[in-house]
């Protein structure tokens, strides 16, 4: 079931490498398709607004007085509508009056600012009526959906001077809907085209956006500055049905090569499933058990199953080879490493004639407790280790003090308190195994903080040492000293018991009291 696993996983593996080569490759072939698409439809478009625009440009500078349309739409809040009968036999009377028929835009300019104000709002409608006529003439037989001329200013962004667009009725009447005097919600961050416009060039810009905040990217939209400067024409046109047309045919392009994919992927799988990816998951899978058992036996076992003749059969007889060498040198690597170890803690115990056998023994007690707290087998190997050497740091301290049977000193009691120290400071140096120097450094903290060298409490105290405390004291009582002989079971789980939550980590400790409840005849002891 395992093997099946991890064969499905190996060829989940390649077939996702395939999908997501035809994905990229087909997302790079849509894009191009959709942008060469549209880059060439948006051109067409640029020529066809640019040469709209220049011609509205043209008529609006030459039949109405921009600037000072626009200074007068800012400075009167009013909603401009066009003239009325009464309002056009004024306008008339005084176009007679000062020959304005036929002047030009910077005469007729002049006049208009020496006006009486009071006579600016009719003047202001006959000037708004002739804009509106040049956008209306414009959109008059086009396909746009909006003409309307904005303040592209800091201050006044989105400021409507003229608005016209279609309505659903057919006659002459849909084209006179223009407005004013209203301000849209023009976000600059989306209509980068303005800000090209405030630089001054005086050149048509382009963008894709929206005249509407409520929708995005539904328009193309040529920008033509007027008058100052301050002001742009603006011609939009709704390009969505053509970007749904192209999108349509994008995502069926998109749905035959996705289609074709999946054909090549089962085609793909189907030869390459018996010939590569069943024997590869086999040396796969052999690999990672011998890196998590260590079971050489079983690897080699598994790897004679891969009888392919190509480059994988190789593979599996390189990876037997391997394996055993590997296992050969492993094997020797551990069993030099334990006897080194193990040397270490004759010399350690041999200092000591008191407690000769005190390392080997809390090493095999951590050992039981880690086994009883439901560790790894690799850390029930490392805590052994760890015990064999946490006293290692009496190598530092004289042999008077170790073996001394009256009561210490305080000075000598201070230095026997930096054993886990100096065993710290050596066992730090074998970088390979740096859990060594934890049991060595922390075996003699306590749990309420009154223990040494660091007077760490609680979890600040590394797992893997309060197991060896437990076991480090559990020795301690059990076995013969200088002053006295092992202590009774009853009086040692007493002890332990007593003693959790202030000396002992709680389940370090109740994992000990197991172990005695189980050892009846009371066979651990020295």
């Amino acid at each position: 079931m395992e093997k099946e696993k991890r064969t499905h996983k190996l060829s989940l593996q390649l077939i996702a490498m395939t999908v997501i080569l035809f994905i990229i490759g087909t997302a790079i072939g849509a894009f191009v398709l959709y942008n060469g698409s549209r880059d060439m439809y948006l051109q067409a478009k640029d020529d066809m607004i640019s040469y709209d625009l220049n011609d509205l440009g043209k008529k609006i500078n030459e039949n109405v007085c921009v600037d000072w349309l626009l200074r007068y739409c800012l400075t009167h809040s009013d909603y401009l509508s066009y003239p009325t009968e009464e309002e056009e036999q004024v306008i008339q009377e005084y176009y007679e009056k000062y020959d304005l028929y036929g002047a030009d835009i910077k005469t007729r300019e002049e006049t208009l600012n020496n006006l009486d104000p009071s006579l600016w709002t009719v003047f202001a409608k006959r000037e708004y009526l002739m804009f509106g006529n040049c956008l209306n003439g414009t959109l008059q037989g086009s396909d746009y959906e909006k003409l309307y001329c904005i303040d592209i200013s800091k201050e006044n962004c989105g400021f409507v001077y003229c608005d016209t667009a279609k309505t659903d009725q057919v006659d002459e009447a849909m084209f006179l809907s223009t407005q004013s005097g209203m301000k849209w919600d023009y976000k600059e961050s989306d209509h980068p085209a303005i800000e090209q416009l405030r630089s001054g060039s005086g050149e048509i810009q382009f963008e894709v956006a929206s005249i509407d905040s409520k929708k995005r990217g539904t328009s193309y939209i040529g920008y033509l500055p007027v008058g100052s400067g301050n002001a742009a024409i603006c011609i939009s046109y709704d390009w969505t049905p053509f970007r749904d047309q192209l999108l349509s045919k994008v995502l069926t392009l998109v749905l035959v090569l996705l289609g074709a994919m999946l054909l090549s992927c089962v085609l793909i799988m189907l030869f390459l499933r018996r010939v590569v990816i069943k024997p590869l998951s086999s040396v796969q899978l052999t690999l990672r058990n011998f890196m998590n058992d260590k079971d050489s036996a079983a690897a080699q076992e598994h790897l004679k199953t891969v009888t392919t003749k190509n480059e994988i059969g190789v593979l599996s007889g390189d990876v037997t080879a391997l394996v055993r060498e590997i296992d050969k040198y492993t094997e020797h690597i551990k069993k030099l490493s334990v006897e080194v170890m193990e040397a270490l803690a004759h010399t350690i115990d041999a200092k000591d004639k008191y407690t000769n056998g005190h390392s080997f023994r809390v090493a095999m007690y951590s050992r039981m407790l880690a086994k009883e707290l439901g560790l790894p087998a690799q850390e029930q190997d490392d805590i052994y280790y760890m015990g064999l050497l946490h006293d290692i740091g009496k190598i530092g301290i004289p042999g008077a003090i170790i073996n001394k049977t009256s009561r210490l000193t305080d000075e000598e009691y201070e230095q026997i308190k930096m054993h886990p120290v100096y065993g710290y400071e050596i066992l730090s140096e074998i970088e390979s195994m740096p859990e060594l120097s934890i049991g060595a450094r922390y075996h003699h903290e306590r749990i309420d903080g009154k223990g040494y060298p660091d007077g760490l409490k609680g979890d600040e105290i590394p797992y893997m040492a309060r197991i060896i405390s437990v076991a480090d004291s559990y020795d301690t009582m059990t076995s013969n000293r200088s002053y006295r002989d092992y202590l009774p079971q009853d009086v040692v789980r007493e002890e332990i018991e007593k003693n959790i939550g202030t000396q002992f980590d709680e389940t370090a400790a109740r994992a000990m009291l197991k172990i005695i409840k189980r050892d009846k005849d009371y066979m651990l002891h020295e």
